[in-house]
Formats: C-alpha cells, sequence, structure tokens
C-alpha cells in the first residue's frame, strides 16, 4: 500500500497520507484563501486483482496546517480531509499528475498511453482525453505542461523511447521526438521549452525558440544516436556474437534451470533459439533468430525477443534497475512468476508484471524475431516500467518467497493411473456417474494437454475438460473422489486451467475439497489419501494461476480448519503436505495486502501444536519454521500483531528446542526468528 509524506515549512509538521494504491504521485494545487490551508492532488497505480490492475486513483486533499488531529500514537499532526476521488477512468495504472495554472486543469498520464485533462471545480472528472497515436500506446511515465497562452502544450515522456507532445490549441499535429531509450521524466521550463531524463543516462532540453536551438552538429549526433540504438534493437545477431553461442552440436553440456526456458544456440553458422523441457531434460529447437522486435535483446549472454527493463523504488529515493526477457510464444504468467522468484520480490507483482508483458510483446506467436520498428512514426524501443517494489531487512531463510508444489506424476504414466482409477470408480458408484464424452473424450483430451509439459506456455484448456472434475469432487463420495483429488492436483498447475477467470470454478473445486477433508471429522489422522490430496492441492493452488490462488484466498478459514484437522495425522505424506500447505500460506499471506491478524495467530497455533507434537519429520519441520517467519515478517498491522502473539506464547524458544535436533537449516531459520522477535 502507498501512502504520502506531507512536509509542512512553516510548522515543521508533517502528516503522512495512507491508503493509497501502490505507487504515489503528487502536485501541488491552488490553495484557498485561508493561509494555513494547502490544497494537493495524489495519484495511485493501482493494484493488482486477479490478472488486472484496478484501483488507480485521483484524490484531491485539503490539508489543515493550523488544524490538528492525533496519529495512532498519540502525536499531534495536521488534519486531513479527501475532497474528491475518481477511480478507474484510466484504463491502467496512473503513473504521474501536474497541475496547469494556465488552464486551471490537472493531467494525469498512465500506462494506458493517454493523458486526461480534469476539472478542479468537478473534483477531478476529466473533459478532455488525449491518445497517442497508433495502435500499440506506450505507457506514459511522465508529464508537464510547457509554452504560453498561445503555444500550451502537454509533454509526455513514454517507456518506448518517445517524447510525445500535444499541442492544446489544436494548430499543429502532435509531434513525437525519437529518443535513444525510456525516457523517465519530462520537467517544463518557465521559458516555454523542456527537458528529457533518458534511459541511456543523458538530460536533454528541447525548444521551439529558433534562438535556443542547438548547434546541428548538436542535432545531428542526436539523432545518429538514435538511429543507432533502434538499428541495434532491430537487427539479427551479428556473425561475432553467433561465434560466441555455445554450439548445438554440445548443447546436452548446457542444463535448463527451468521449464521454457529458452537459450540460443549456434548452429551451422546460424544463432537458433531452442526452449528447455524439464519432462525429457532435454532442449527443443524453436527456430533460427534472424531479427528481433524493436525491444530485443540479451541478458546474461541469452537473447530474448524482448527485454523489458524494471525500476524497483529502494529506500532514500534510489532506484534498482533489473531487466526482464521474454520470448514470442512463452506464458507471460510463467516468466513473470520466474522473474520474481529469481529476484525474491512480493509475490503480488505477478499479475502487473506478466499484464505489463503482454502489452509490451502483443499477443505474439512462437515466431522468434518481430522485424524492425516502423518507419511512419510508430513506437518500437526498449520499455521499462516503474514497479514499486518496497526493500527490507534481509535474512538468509525468511521470508518464504514463491511457492512449494507437488507435481510428481504429471506424466503419461502417472496421469495414465489416475485416469484408470477415475474410470474404474465411475462404474461403482451409484449416481451422479460420469457420462460417456466425460470419462472418454474430456478426460482423454485434458490428460493429452497436462503430459505434454513443454507446451503449458501455449497449450489451453476448456471448461468442458474441467467440468468432470468439479463433478466428481463436488457430488462422488469420500470413498470414490480421491483420484479426481489427485488429477485435479495437477491440473491446477496448468496456467490455462488456472488463470483469473476461473476463480468461481476453482474456489467450487477447492471448497468441496476440503468439505471431503473436513467430512473425515476425528476419521482424518488415521485416512491418508484425500487428507493428503486435498493439502497437495492447496498448495498448488497458491503456485496455479491468480484464479486458484484467489480461491485459496478467499477459502483460508476452511484451509486452516482442514489443516488443523490433519495435525495429528499418523502418515508423514500428510504432514509433509499439511506444513507445506502452512508454508504456501503464510508465502501468500506476506506477498498480499489483504492479510489477516486472525489467520496469522491461526497459522502460530497450529505451528505451537505441530513442533509440541514431536511427530514430524525434519523437513515438514524446516517447513513449518519458515512458515512462522514469514508470518511474523508479513508488512503491516498484521505483522506487528503476529509478533506480540509470538512474544507472549514464548515461540522463540520453542522454536529453538525443535530445531536443535532437526539439522543445520532448521538451526538457522530458529536464529532468525529469535532476531525477528528481539
Amino acid at each position: 500500500m502507498g501512502c504520502l509524506l506531507f512536509f509542512f515549512l512553516l510548522t515543521k509538521m508533517s502528516r503522512t497520507l495512507p491508503g493509497h494504491e501502490n505507487t504515489v504521485s503528487v502536485a501541488g494545487l491552488p490553495s484557498a484563501d485561508e493561509p494555513m490551508v494547502r490544497n494537493i492532488v495524489t495519484v495511485s497505480a493501482g493494484r493488482a486483482e486477479g490478472n488486472t490492475i484496478r484501483g488507480h486513483t485521483v484524490r484531491l486533499w485539503r490539508l489543515h496546517e493550523g488544524k490538528n488531529d492525533n496519529d495512532d500514537n498519540g502525536s499531534t499532526v495536521p488534519s486531513s480531509e479527501v475532497i474528491a476521488a475518481i477511480s478507474d477512468d484510466h484504463s491502467g495504472p496512473i503513473r504521474d499528475v501536474c497541475y496547469d495554472s494556465i488552464t486551471h486543469s490537472i493531467y494525469t498520464c498512465s500506462n494506458d498511453g493517454t493523458v486526461k485533462l480534469r476539472s478542479i471545480e468537478e473534483g477531478g472528472a476529466c473533459h478532455t482525453t488525449l491518445a497517442c497515436p497508433g495502435g500499440d500506446r506506450p505507457m506514459l511515465l511522465s508529464l508537464c505542461v510547457v509554452g504560453d497562452d498561445s503555444e500550451r502544450c502537454v509533454v509526455a515522456g513514454a517507456e518506448d523511447g518517445n517524447v510525445v507532445v500535444w499541442d492544446i490549441s489544436g494548430r499543429r499535429d502532435v509531434q513525437i521526438i525519437p529518443h535513444p531509450g525510456c525516457v523517465w521524466k519530462v520537467v517544463a521550463f518557465a521559458n516555454g521549452d523542456f527537458v528529457t531524463a533518458c534511459h541511456d543516462g543523458h538530460v536533454r532540453i528541447f525548444t521551439r525558440h529558433v534562438g535556443r536551438a542547438a548547434h546541428p552538429d548538436v542535432v545531428k549526433s542526436f539523432e545518429e544516436t538514435v538511429t543507432a540504438a533502434q538499428s541495434a534493437r532491430s537487427s539479427g545477431p551479428s556473425p561475432d556474437e553467433i561465434a560466441k553461442l555455445p554450439k548445438w552440436e554440445m548443447n546436452a553440456l548446457t542444463q535448463g534451470r527451468s521449464e521454457g526456458q529458452v537459450q540460443v544456440f549456434q548452429k551451422e553458422g546460424k544463432a537458433i533459439a531452442a526452449q528447455w523441457s524439464a519432462a525429457s531434460r532435454t532442449w527443443i529447437e524453436v527456430g533460427e533468430v534472424t531479427g528481433s522486435s524493436a525491444n530485443a535483446g540479451t541478458i546474461n549472454g541469452k537473447k530474448y525477443d524482448h527485454v523489458l527493463p524494471i525500476e524497483i523504488d529502494v529506500p532514500g529515493g534510489g532506484v534498482q534497475k533489473l531487466q526482464i526477457g521474454y520470448n514470442n510464444g512463452e506464458n507471460p504468467f510463467v516468466t513473470a512468476q520466474q522473474f520474481i522468484d529469481e529476484h525474491m520480490l512480493d509475490q503480488h507483482y505477478l499479475a502487473e508484471i506478466a499484464d505489463y508483458i503482454r502489452q509490451r510483446a502483443g499477443d505474439s506467436g512462437p515466431t522468434l524475431g518481430m522485424g524492425a520498428p516502423s518507419s511512419n512514426g510508430g513506437f518500437g524501443a526498449a520499455t521499462p516500467a516503474p514497479v514499486a517494489v518496497p526493500m527490507e531487512m534481509s535474512y538468509d531463510h525468511l521470508p518464504m518467497r514463491g511457492y512449494k508444489v507437488f507435481d510428481a506424476g504429471v506424466d503419461k504414466k502417472g496421469v495414465s493411473k489416475v485416469v484408470q482409477k477415475i474410470r474404474e470408480f465411475n462404474q461403482e458408484v451409484s449416481c451422479n456417474q460420469l457420462s460417456s464424452d466425460e470419462v472418454g473424450d474430456s478426460l482423454d483430451s485434458l490428460t493429452n494437454t497436462l503430459c505434454i509439459t513443454n507446451r503449458y506456455h501455449s497449450s489451453t484448456i476448456s471448461t468442458t475438460e474441467l467440468l468432470p472434475l468439479r463433478k466428481m469432487i463436488l457430488k462422488w463420495d469420500v470413498s470414490h473422489a480421491f483420484p479426481a483429488l489427485d488429477l485435479a492436483r495437477m491440473t491446477v498447475l496448468h496456467p490455462d486451467a488456472a488463470k483469473g477467470e476461473r476463480k468461481a470454478y476453482w474456489k467450487e473445486v477447492l471448497d468441496g475439497a476440503l468439505s471431503l477433508c473436513l467430512g473425515l471429522g476425528e476419521a482424518a489422522s488415521r485416512e491418508v489419501a484425500v487428507p493428503m490430496l486435498t493439502m497437495r492441492l492447496v498448495c498448488n493452488c497458491f503456485k496455479g494461476g491468480s484464479g486458484a490462488a484467489s480461491a485459496a484466498e478467499s477459502l483460508l478459514d476452511r484451509i486452516l480448519d482442514c489443516v488443523e484437522i490433519c495435525v495429528p495425522s499418523d502418515n508423514k505424506n500428510v504432514r509433509l503436505a499439511l506444513a507445506t500447505a502452512l508454508l504456501n500460506t503464510s508465502s501468500y499471506m506476506y506477498s498480499s495486502s489483504s492479510s489477516s491478524v486472525s489467520s496469522a495467530i491461526r497459522i502460530l497455533d497450529l505451528v505451537g501444536t505441530i513442533v509440541g507434537s514431536g511427530k514430524y519429520e525434519s523437513e515438514a519441520v524446516g517447513r513449518i519454521l519458515v512458515a512462522l517467519g514469514t508470518v511474523l515478517l508479513i508488512p503491516g498491522k498484521c505483522g506487528l500483531d503476529a509478533k506480540q502473539a509470538a512474544r507472549e506464547r514464548g515461540i522463540v524458544s520453542m522454536m529453538e528446542r525443535v530445531a536443535s535436533g532437526n539439522g543445520d537449516a532448521a538451526i538457522a531459520v530458529a536464529k532468525e526468528i529469535r532476531s525477528i522477535l528481539s
């Protein structure tokens, strides 16, 4: 959640304005006749809800320097009130805001490639929209207003490497000024000029005044720099670059790190791209790299169709710049998740990063290379989008980032056994049998897709294929439903099956699975199949697409109910599954802005019960300890209350006693928990 810290220079007081949706920008507005009143406007970038960014809001504030409130700590602070607020009238995060005293308007720019002119009198309502020309609008990161009454212009810096200039009077066409890279900031000068800050490290001043124009040699040098930057991004690899690539004949010596990873090799004097198949442990040739899109590039020696820089805000106002590589045909959510895991970012940035990739890369097919950018004024340069990521105190083992999954058996042999059992049980159930189409074609189509794991980035699963799963889990009795739970556990790991639009489906399925487990009552500690597979399904829901993860979040209380009745289990596989469910739950809560204190306290109590039982193996104990430490690090009030509850329960001494008998890793985590609570 974003907040704004506002300082009053006259009284040397400050006021924090919390509640903003992630990154915040601010501009001053004309103040009323009252000398102690200040008016401002703030804009926010919005928050991820499934696969969509919502809640990006324009707020008009009145700050009373001479009127005080008490904050949560009892300190005296200047009072504030929101005069008006407008949400979601841009179709993407709002990146910047400015006020123009001549037109008496507020201007906002957004990822949607538009600038909106707003009326203060109408509470920030939009009365004019300026759109970037062309179909593929770039994200606009900064804006300003320049010129006098007769030549008033709106200037916006775009992440695709262009500056866009609109003449408010309408006398001139929209002007595009290409730059060598992303334009992060534009600032107006009083004389009508403006300055740009480009990703290539240069600041440049632009003017319409002939007397202030740069020397022709300077202009020519700038144009050549822009042309060279565009050419470098659009050309294929050079012979020298190809010669440095690993040889295709020796590809077995290069092991992929994850499913779908793309690597460029040298084959017969050409650069070819190959994709890693984790199932077969081999590289699969995709095609020749003959050229690339305008934002192609290389990261750590690997070529990508799209190299998209991402900005991370760090304490003190600094910026850390990272790069994410994406190839046409890959699943944006898989790429985004790998980036989050690699850089240990918060999980709730998944949808924002994936949406950014899709907007910049488009719905490209699997062909590598999209040619050079158009020469008719269209956009095409490399582009970073700022993603505000708070930096935290660093620990080696905490918090948990990402999720553990149970993906064993997702192959032809393993899936065939599950389907065979389903068909056997379909003959035994007295009612709610699957139809011949459901038990035949639908199951075959689903399982065929699941087995080809190296095509998850491009394969899809239809609703018709998913319906038999729901029917079995909701309608079959507990003695026959467990193979369906196992198949659901595999299915939810497919990105298309678990996408955001299917939240309602997975909520029904997961709720049905939890009902089967909870229905066992005290017998859950003696049963194996249903408790184990339910917990594994829970674990995989968090790792699956945003629809499944959102479904799990909405059923968090029931998930913890199920964990609680399974804690005394006599089976080590059940114990490991529920320990992992707590671990993934804590990871999701850490990355979510909606974590509840009651859920955090329940996890503390469950951890205490588990470690106190003395029944859990070292691997499960390790996951339990990491889950506890992750809950303690949840940002905001939830984490603070969890720490207080942990101190009251004497968690530290208990964890250290348990850790001492479960290996060095557990001992290290317990030490970090002590540090957190000290």
